[in-house]
Order: structure tokens, then sequence, then C-alpha cells
């Protein structure tokens, strides 16, 4: 089966949805897979969020308020991690210490996804990915 939806990771919707930090042809694109339905952002993706802004790493004045108007105004589905997906995610090889991006690729994989990311540290790993 070919892949043809796509899984955010942080820094890409974050990216994606301010429009900056990345080129038009990236806008672009992703404006129209959101318009078929095409796009994908895991719950957890709002918690690394969250902690970012906790960490002052990121600005956003009301992460609930942000969460709640993308996922009103856009056809991104959001999708929450099935407890063997957080199983399987300790089970990957340790390339890569993040937990949350170890949950993106086993959810990626899972639900036959393409992550969409910039982090090269995910190369290590057998996971459909892309960056425009």
């Amino acid at each position: 089966m070919k892949r043809k939806s796509f899984l955010f990771d942080t820094h890409a919707l974050i990216f994606w949805v301010n429009k900056t930090a990345v080129s038009k042809a990236f806008v672009d694109f992703f404006d129209k897979q959101e318009q078929q339905g095409a796009l994908y952002v895991s719950s957890i993706t709002f918690w690394e969020i969250a902690f970012l802004v906790q960490k002052e790493r990121i600005t956003i004045p009301d992460t609930r308020a942000w969460k709640d108007e993308l996922l009103s105004n856009t056809n991104v589905h959001l999708i929450n991690p099935s407890a063997s997906e957080m199983i399987d995610s300790t089970l990957l090889p340790p390339h890569h210490k993040d937990p949350f991006d170890r949950l993106l690729i086993t959810q990626a994989n899972t639900r036959n996804l393409i992550l969409v990311t910039q982090d090269r540290r995910i190369n290590a790993y057998e996971v459909a990915q892309i960056w425009i």
C-alpha cells in the first residue's frame, strides 16, 4: 500500500502553522495535504509543545487555545498513542533518546504514515520520512 498521509514532528507542525523557518514549497505542499485530509498530529506533540512553552524555548500565549484553533480550523487529524505503540517505542534501538520522537516513529510505522521531520537522528530508524 502506498503511503500518502503524513505525521508531523513537533517542529514541523510549529513551522507549518506559523509559516516560518520553512520554504514556500513546504507550506504549499502541506497546505494541499491538509485540504485533502492527509495530515496527522499526535496528541503527544501538544504535550511536547507545552513543555517547550514552559521552558520558554517557544512562545505561544495559550497552548490549549492554539491546539483547539488548529484542530477546529483545519483538516488535521489528531491521533492518540496506543498502549502497544508506547511499549513498542521503548523497544526501538537506542539511536535516539527523545521519548517523543521514538513514539512518533512508532506511530508513523504502525499507522503507515510518513513522518515529517528535519531531525537527522531519525535517519537511523526504518521509518518513511520527508522534509521539503
